[in-house]
Order: structure tokens, then C-alpha cells, then sequence
């Protein structure tokens, strides 16, 4: 601390006064009431000297000179001291008391509190930011309420992708970009995740150009069905429990290639993604194949089975669609074994099914005869009649021939182990017609003695020998034997006496 000078008197000019003197002085001053309104309480005036007005003190003018007029005890310095008081130290009469004034409100406890103020308010603006947006994107906010739902048609270059807009119904394309944010189940994925046919609830910026988030959300259900049926005119697909509607706008894909709605089959399996009732995405992840059946003609009363569903008539069975996999097929029939496989149907691809492969039931024929040596006859080829015979069940023409005796046939139905048939040739018997005449009318005509009738006689009779007789009283006896081994056979019987 600076020294200050004071004058005493004259005669104490040049007197130096420290600063621990004048506090006495002034103490003195407090004790006896003198001069209390001057310099006031001494600890104030070191506060307000110390603090507020030390940078004032420093940069004020020169002030001019006290009243030559003080009271008798103050001290008044020499004009040298004077001078030298003016370098070094503030004009005295900053030590007179002033008036007290309200304290600044810009103070270090005014500034502290609004600052704290200012940085609780910037972070609740910034919470409630994030609870209404997700970012920012290029300057430009993106509204709550701008979520829509959006159909990807088609994956792009740079990130772009042709989509439906649903609510707006139309076609447009948006961009992902670095910043682009995607959601999946809530989690976080990579934008290459969206696919063709993806259903998506997208927030655009204002221009509906630059995709901003894109979430998977409840706002789009997604499923499994199969057994199902397409209505194409309608653009309806039934399940067992629900109907859907689909529009010209759904995408049915089939391994990211698309497909026709019509090409669908009840045992394929689809994952659909809907709003509400509506299809607006169906991937195919089982698709299916086709059985074709073949030489199924010949199968009396067929019957095919696919693993464990019920059996249908094999005559309503052509091409049949059936999901891609390992499958069982069963086949039966009154006229073939049971005949069952396992194959492999490919997505798309067409399984042909012989059945000519099956084997056929069969039963032996045994055929008993009164004739040996014949030939046999079944459908028209000829077979060894020396054994039985084996045939598929059936229905079958059998013929046996022998020379000497007529033919003999019958239809022979095979329905069992094994069939026995009697057959009993007749002899094939020829004729001749034989007319047998004399000279003398009304004679009569015995045949192997067997009286046939008069002459003239006409008969049919077998080939064979005959003995014939011709008689007439009065006439001797006419005897001859005859073969008859022609068609026509004259007999001329002559009488005489």
C-alpha cells in the first residue's frame, strides 16, 4: 500500500502520515462523533476502495483541489507533497463517505443463475426434439405424422427404390442415403436389407425425395398361410379362417422373380404382408410342382393317395399340383397290387407317374374238357392248354377248337386266386340228304332196321355206313349197305319177282 502525506499544520508540511495513522485518526473521529458523515465506517470504505471503485480510481481525471476551507485538523499537505500525492494516490475525497447505491443486477450470481437457466431449457428442447423426430436431414425436420406406409417395387442404383406409396397411390422413387436410418424389430439394420416386395413405413423429407427412417413395424402384420384359394376375378385369396383382397398393385413373388396371382396353388405356402384385410406383398416360400399321371386307363376302379390325404378316384386325376418335396403316392385297384412310391417333386416342374409299372393282380384259369389235344384260345392269342394258365384279374374270351367237334367259347371273369371252368365239346356232326326211291311206290324203308317210311323217302342223315331195306309184299327183299360221306346221297331200290 502507497503512502499518503497529510498537512498537520505548518509547521508539520513535511510530515509523512502512513495509512495505519489515518485509520487511527478515524477511529478517533467514530469515538468522539466528530465527523462521522465524512469518511463513514472504515470497513466499507476499504471494501469500496479494495472492489468496486479500484478501476475507477485508476482511470479518473486529476480532481481539483480540496476547500482550503477544511477543519482545522486535517492535515494539508506541502506542494510538494501535494504533487507527489497527486502521482501516487487517489484525491482524498474519495475517502468521503457517498450515498450507498443498489447493487448492479448483472452481477457473477445474477449471470450464473440465467446461464443455468438457459442450459435446462436447451436440454429439455432437445429431448423433446428427439421424442418427435429422429434427426434432422439436411436442414429439414420431418413431422411425426409422416410415416407412410410403402411398397417396394423395385431395388435400384445408388440406393433408389421404385415404391407404391399406398396412401397416395401412386408409383414414385425415393433415395437412401448414408444418413438414412432403418429399423427392424427395432433394431438398427443396413439399408441393403430392403428388398423387392419389402412393405415399409417410410418418413420422407418435405420433398418426399430423400428417405429419412424406414421402420418394419406392427402397422404392417406379416404371416404364414397355405390351403389356400385364389379368386382371381374378385382378387380375393381365401384361407380356412380369413379372406384377404388383394389389387392390381400387389407383388406375388416367387425367389424375387414375380408372379401371376393365378398361378398359385392351395398347397403352397405364402408370407403375406397386409394392413388390415389387404394384401399388398405375397412371397411364395414353398411353391409347387405337378404330378402328371400316366396309363392309368387299364386300373379298374382306381384309387390314388398323396401321403396322408384321402384318397381320390384315379379317373379324376390328370395333373395335379403338389408342393416341392419327397411325397408318397398310393396307388390301388381292383386289378393291380398295391402299388405305392416315393418321389421327388421340384418347384415348378412337372413329375410324370406310369402306372403301366403296376403290378396287376392275377389268378390262374384251370380248364376241365372231355376232348384232349386241343388248342386254347384267351382273348384271341393262343396259349399252352397243357398247364394252367395265369392272367391278370380280368374279364377274358377263351376258345377251345378240336377237329371233329364244334367250337366251344365262353367269357371267363378272374377275380380270384385261382378260376376252374368246365368245358364239354360236342362232336362236329355233318350230313348228307338221302333220297331213297324204288319202282314199286309205297314201299316201306327200314334204316338199320329202324322203319323210316315209304318210297319215295328224303332224310338228313349224319355221315356214316348205313344198312337199308326196301320192302313190298309180293316182292323179294331189297337190301343195301350205304356211306353217307357226301352232302347228297340217291338210293335207287329195285324190285322184281
Amino acid at each position: 500500500m502507497k503512502d499518503y502525506h497529510f498537512e498537520n499544520n505548518p509547521k508539520e508540511f513535511d510530515q509523512t502520515i502512513r495509512l495505519d495513522t489515518i485509520n487511527e485518526k478515524v477511529k478517533q473521529m467514530e469515538q468522539n462523533d466528530i465527523h462521522t458523515d465524512d469518511l463513514g465506517d472504515k470497513d466499507e470504505f476499504l471494501n469500496v476502495f479494495q472492489s468496486e471503485h479500484l478501476e475507477h480510481i485508476a482511470h479518473r481525471e486529476p480532481q481539483e483541489e480540496t476547500d482550503e476551507t477544511e477543519q482545522s485538523d486535517t492535515i494539508q499537505p506541502s506542494v510538494w507533497e501535494q504533487t507527489k500525492a497527486e502521482k501516487t494516490i487517489p484525491n482524498l475525497d474519495i475517502l468521503q463517505p457517498k450515498p450507498e447505491e443498489p447493487a448492479p443486477f448483472w452481477n457473477k450470481k445474477t449471470v450464473g443463475l440465467v446461464t443455468l437457466g438457459c442450459i435446462v431449457a436447451l436440454m429439455v428442447c432437445i429431448g423433446l426434439g428427439k421424442l418427435l423426430f429422429r434427426g434432422l436431414h439436411n436442414n429439414t425436420a420431418v413431422l411425426s405424422d409422416a410415416y407412410k406406409p410403402m411398397l417396394i417395387c423395385a431395388t435400384l442404383d445408388d440406393g433408389e427404390f421404385l415404391v407404391y406409396d399406398i396412401q397416395q397411390q401412386k408409383q414414385k422413387t425415393v433415395m437412401c442415403t448414408e444418413k438414412t436410418e432403418v429399423y427392424h424389430k427395432g433394431e438398427r439394420v443396413f439399408v441393403d436389407t430392403i428388398q423387392k416386395g419389402d412393405v415399409l413405413m417410410m418418413a420422407l423429407d418435405k420433398k418426399e425425395e430423400v428417405v429419412i427412417e424406414a421402420k418394419y413395424d406392427d402397422t404392417i402384420k406379416q404371416k404364414e398361410i397355405t390351403n389356400l384359394s385364389v379368386d382371381t376375378q374378385n382378387r380375393t385369396i381365401k384361407t380356412e379362417h380369413t379372406n384377404y383382397v388383394y389389387d392390381a398393385n400387389t407383388i406375388f413373388l416367387y425367389e424375387q422373380n414375380n408372379i401371376a396371382p393365378s398361378s398359385l396353388a392351395p398347397c403352397d405356402v405364402l408370407e403375406i404382408d397386409t394392413i388390415g384385410d389387404k394384401i399388398w406383398s405375397a412371397e411364395v416360400l414353398q411353391y409347387h410342382g405337378y404330378l402328371a399321371v400316366e396309363n392309368k386307363a387299364d386300373i379298374k376302379n382306381g384309387m390314388l393317395q398323396l401321403d396322408d390325404q384321402e384318397p381320390v378316384p384315379l379317373e379324376e386325376v390328370s395333373r395335379i399340383p403338389v408342393s416341392e418335396g419327397e411325397h408318397t403316392v398310393k396307388v390301388t385297384g381292383d386289378n393291380i397290387e398295391t402299388h405305392t412310391d416315393n418321389i421327388l417333386i421340384e418347384a415348378g416342374a412337372e413329375y410324370p407317374y406310369d402306372l403301366s409299372k403296376a403290378q396287376e393282380k392275377v389268378g390262374v384259369l384251370v380248364i376241365n374238357t372231355n376232348v384232349t389235344d386241343y388248342k386254347l384260345y384267351i382273348n384271341g392269342t393262343v396259349v399252352d392248354s397243357s398247364t394252367p394258365t395265369v392272367l391278370p384279374l380280368g374279364e377274358y374270351d377263351v376258345v377251345i377248337l378240336k377237329n371233329g367237334y364244334l367250337e366251344w367259347n365262353q367269357t371267363v371273369t378272374i377275380d380270384k386266386d385261382t378260376v376252374t371252368i368246365k368245358a364239354e365239346l360236342q362232336e362236329d356232326v355233318q350230313y348228307g340228304a338221302v333220297s331213297i326211291v324204288c319202282n314199286e311206290e309205297g314201299s316201306r324203308v327200314r334204316i338199320d332196321g329202324v322203319e323210316k317210311g315209304v318210297t319215295p323217302l328224303h332224310l338228313e342223315l349224319p355221315y356214316g355206313v348205313y344198312d337199308i331195306e326196301v320192302e313190298q309184299a309180293g316182292f323179294p327183299v331189297y337190301r343195301q349197305t350205304v356211306e353217307v360221306k357226301n352232302p347228297v346221297v340217291h338210293i335207287i331200290a329195285d324190285l322184281t319177282e
